[in-house]
């Protein structure tokens, strides 16, 4: 199940602190290609790679919303949840979990998805409230 998570804050007047953003569960190519990309629309370094922890840390203030865009353009990656916090040091965390569909996990389950709606129908009618509860769960 491939997800990332995107930590930072949100630049707001009132708040004292903006440290940028942290990027956890890219692969190693996708971390590259982010720092990348970054650095590169905005002219100067924003982005760097941290190897040991397997994060991209984004230095530049106010761009954690920036960098969820990027995510989801360069990669495919969709926000599935996202919670905020007002910490104590007056800074207001922002974490988004972000899902990619892969091509193959969405064909296996449109191809169960097939065989759950096949069994309800070669079976009579008592199985079909059971394929009903999986396509709700699904």
């Amino acid at each position: 199940m491939p997800y990332v998570m995107v930590m930072g804050s949100l630049s707001a007047p009132h708040l004292s602190k903006d440290e940028g953003a942290t990027v956890y569960g890219l692969k190693s190519e996708e971390r590259a290609s982010l720092v990348r990309e970054l650095n590169t629309s905005f002219g100067m370094q924003v982005a760097m790679l941290s190897e040991p922890e397997r994060t991209v840390r984004v230095t530049q203030k106010g761009l954690t919303l920036v960098v969820v865009n990027r995510l989801h353009a360069l990669f495919g990656y969709d926000v599935v949840s996202h919670a905020m916090a007002m910490t104590n040091a007056n800074r207001e965390l922002v974490s988004f979990t972000m899902y990619k569909k892969t091509s193959t996990s969405s064909q296996s389950q449109g191809h169960s998805h097939n065989q759950a709606h096949g069994t309800g129908h070669s079976h009579s009618h008592r199985n079909s409230p059971k394929g009903h509860s999986s396509v709700v769960t699904l």
